[in-house]
């Protein structure tokens, strides 16, 4: 049963999308205003821009299917979990650098319930952290 503040996995064609359950059926996460730029920029090892938004689960899941992934909790205790939801709902419309080795959607997630970015994903590659710096 999902729990405010629980890491969700979304299952997506060759890649996992992450975010943060903080209850009532929504879940904050990392949007993509300007896709198609973005992409280019990604390709290119550059950032872009990502939109923390706060949208319905079941919208974020479209046909993908999705499951609560805490198991970094073995490895990170977990902050409290209403000080998870408060931190991920803070940062909702504003815009932060995306980059898909040092700063993506699960180095988002993660550093919003652990205070520690990190990505599984990418772990072959050196992270030195989530940076998020915001602009309106």
């Amino acid at each position: 049963m999902l729990e405010p503040g629980d890491l969700i996995e979304f299952q997506r064609k060759g890649y996992q999308h992450w975010d943060i359950y903080v209850g009532k059926g929504h879940v904050v996460h990392f949007t993509f205003p300007e896709l198609e730029e973005g992409l280019n920029n990604m390709l290119n090892g550059e950032c872009f821009k990502a939109k923390v938004q706060k949208e319905c689960l079941r919208n974020v899941a479209r046909v993908s299917s999705y499951a609560i992934n805490n198991q970094l909790d073995k490895k990170h205790p977990p902050l409290p979990l209403p000080h998870v939801v408060k931190r991920a709902e803070h940062l909702m419309g504003k815009n932060t650098d995306y980059n898909l080795a040092m700063s993506n959607c699960e180095h988002f997630a993660t550093m919003m319930r652990y205070g520690i970015a990190e990505s599984q994903q990418v772990s072959l590659v050196p992270s030195p952290g989530l940076h998020l710096e915001m602009t309106p």
